[in-house]
């Protein structure tokens, strides 16, 4: 294996460069370049492989120079660093809600940091895909986390393709390690009574809010009382950037969370011990420390939403479910299928099948 000057082999010190080595009659002549198709970066010919390999090894250091020269991407969009830095600048980006915009800063950071001197032009090659994978995969031991750092790759790559700025998008229906069917995991009534027996009132009423709504945690501490109705909470979701309402019904649990709380003229309807509106973190964290006090492992906060959705699905049929969850009309089997169990929904078909007879 060829080495430079530093002793180390040259892939190692100039990674991606592409060599090509020719013999011709009277030479032998071997070119750099600093990815397969892109610029050269040293071109050498000598009358035997000794003399090429002396004269390559003197112009080593002219050629790192000239390959770290065309790796740089901070201002150029010929990379995905400079693609990257497009997109943290766009009007789209900038639409999605807070709490997106800082995951997907923190993921993409990760695509910067590991990918970001990758050309763009490199994305049409066949094997394109292949290494974004490789990429992922090497934080295959947490999955969620492994495919997180991709998806938001994957969403640049499909902005890009859509403003034109890409003619391929090697991510289209990319393979995720990461699945997850909950349907089967919801809490019960002895799990509540357990986290919340002693539990602070505010604290309480946030858990069964949610436990009776269905609504997302970002949803949730977005709630006020201008949302709430006579017989509904209506909500534009924060997921769906304003494009999706849900509708939930008042229920008598609903309303009886809602009389304790105690109705005001505006202003969220959950606050805290403070008499501040509950965050997202603030209620994440106040429910991990409730679960390690009582002990109560195996479930999630967001496992109260697929909780509700049980509930409704046995009463309602999943088009009614869909509604109140926010989930959209194409993909309600699919998610319907990892929030609620396939005994609910026949349950609630059963039920809706007796009360018609």
């Amino acid at each position: 294996m060829q080495r430079s000057n530093s002793g180390l082999p040259i892939r190692k010190m100039l990674p991606g460069v592409h060599r090509i080595r020719a013999q011709r009659k009277a030479c032998v002549v071997e070119y750099w370049y600093a990815w397969r198709g892109g610029p050269p970066i040293l071109i050498a010919k000598a009358r035997s492989a000794d003399e090429l390999a002396r004269l390559v090894e003197s112009k080593f250091a002219e050629a790192a120079t000239a390959y770290k020269a065309a790796m740089t991407p901070q201002t150029s969009e010929d990379f995905l660093s400079g693609l990257v830095a497009k997109y943290l600048a766009s009007a789209e980006f900038k639409k999605l809600g807070a709490r997106t915009r800082d995951d997907l800063t923190r993921h993409l950071g990760k695509v910067r940091d590991g990918l970001g001197t990758m050309p763009v032009e490199a994305l049409k090659s066949e094997k394109a895909r292949k290494i974004l994978l490789d990429w992922r995969d090497q934080w295959k031991a947490t999955p969620k986390t492994s495919d997180a750092r991709l998806g938001a790759l994957a969403l640049v790559l499909s902005w890009a393709k859509k403003r034109g700025d890409l003619s391929v998008n090697p991510l289209e229906k990319w393979p995720r390690l990461y699945s997850v069917n909950r349907a089967e995991v919801i809490w019960t009534k002895a799990d509540l009574v357990a986290l919340l027996k002693g539990a602070d009132a505010d604290f309480r009423r946030a858990v069964l809010f949610a436990a009776f709504s269905g609504l997302r945690l970002g949803d949730l501490v977005r709630v006020t009382w201008a949302d709430v109705g006579e017989k509904a909470i209506t909500l534009t979701t924060a997921k769906s950037r304003g494009k999706r309402v849900v509708i939930v019904p008042i229920t008598p649990k609903l309303q009886a969370i809602l009389k304790q709380i105690g109705r005001k003229d505006v202003g969220a309807v959950l606050t805290h011990s403070r008499g501040l509106p509950w965050t997202a973190w603030g209620i994440q964290t106040a429910m991990q420390r409730r679960k390690t006090a009582k002990g109560v492992k195996g479930l999630r906060f967001h496992d109260l939403r697929g909780t509700a959705a049980t509930h409704f699905a046995r009463s309602l049929p999943l088009a009614d479910v869909a509604r109140i969850m926010g989930w959209t009309p194409q993909r309600v089997d699919a998610i319907a299928a990892r929030y609620v169990t396939a005994e609910a929904v026949a349950e609630g078909m059963l039920k809706r099948l007796k009360g018609n007879k």
